[in-house]
């Protein structure tokens, strides 16, 4: 995030010649939904205060449905003179319908549509190949988990994975753009298709993990008895306990992705505090069960939902773990 802010006050600066500053996060008590997909910070333009609607993630994003979630959002808005969407990534047509909509928006280094401010900054050329990213997206995420784990052992193009991982063939095209800009795999073109070359799971593993994230959105607290038996997918501390001498947490963790916890979430009510009968659920950027065996999560997801815990026992059953699954 700290990149994206940079990138957000140079690019005002840059092409609206105003003064700008990323502030603090404003704190507010936001429905699970809206908290996945938003995060709100504020923002100062040459000394006036906006509510800065920072877009976690972009897939699915649709500005119909953005402009619900703002109705929802504008309360916390009382102390600001308007709000402004801020993106890492909108493909253009989304850019468009925004402008259609009056939606205030800026995607740092690409277009700025700011009525407020009287500034509307077309999109810029598009640039001669990917650009490199500090962190990948969730989505390019699953694809290099899903090549880790085995589920690419030929030549497979983005329709493919499409339909593996339950993604648009666009977000595949923008995942083999990362992976292709960072050196992460091997991207390869056939005619108009590019493909996904397959490699070995210990030289891949190597070459992705400065760039991969801890897949784990966030933590909630439930009654096990809540989660039905077909959605426990163990994760955290219980997977890891049962490939390695860890004692099991007293709490059973679970990871579920977020259709699966949408689809549920209304009729679960969550706990504060652990409780007699209660577990954890992790609800995780990518769908855990695209990668699950035997009950739980994969190994590569697992040790990157870990690997900052800074307990030495954990530590050393994560090592361990990755030992026997690099040699299979």
């Amino acid at each position: 995030m700290e990149k994206l802010t940079r990138q957000f006050v140079d690019y005002i600066s840059e092409v609206a010649g105003l003064s700008a500053a990323w502030g603090t996060r404003v704190s507010a008590k936001l429905p699970q939904y809206l908290n996945q997909r938003y995060s709100l910070f504020e923002i100062s333009i040459d000394r006036r205060w906006f509510l800065g609607i920072l877009l976690e993630d972009n897939t699915d994003f649709r500005p119909a449905t953005f402009e619900k979630h703002v109705r929802r959002l504008m309360p916390h808005a009382e102390n600001f003179e308007g709000y402004c969407l801020v993106a890492q990534d909108l493909p253009s047509y989304v850019r468009q319908r925004l402008v259609e909509r009056q939606i205030p928006f800026v995607v740092p280094g690409l277009q700025m549509y700011w009525p407020e401010l009287g500034v509307a900054v077309q999109a810029r050329k598009a640039k001669s190949g990917p650009v490199p990213v500090e962190v990948v997206s969730p989505a390019t995420q699953a694809v290099l988990v899903f090549a880790l784990t085995g589920g690419v052992t030929e030549l497979v193009t983005q329709k493919v994975l499409a339909g593996k991982l339950c993604y648009t063939t666009m977000t595949m095209s923008r995942a083999l753009d990362e992976i292709e800009a960072n050196k992460l795999g091997t991207v390869v073109r056939k005619g108009r298709e590019r493909l996904l070359y397959p490699e070995i799971a210990e030289v891949l593993w190597t070459l992705v993990l400065p760039f991969m994230r801890n897949p784990v959105r966030e933590t909630v607290r439930i009654k096990e008895n809540q989660l039905d038996s077909r959605l426990r997918i163990a994760a955290g501390e219980t997977a890891l306990a049962r490939q390695s001498m860890l004692v099991p947490p007293r709490e059973p963790v679970y990871a579920l992705g977020r259709k699966a916890w949408k689809e549920i979430a209304a009729n679960i009510k969550t706990i504060p505090v652990e409780d007699e009968g209660t577990c954890q659920v992790q609800l995780w950027r990518y769908d855990p069960s695209l990668f699950s065996d035997d009950g739980m999560v994969d190994s590569f997801s697992l040790y990157l939902s870990l690997r900052d815990e800074g307990d030495e026992r954990v530590n050393s059953a994560l090592e361990s773990m990755m030992e026997k699954v690099l040699w299979l």
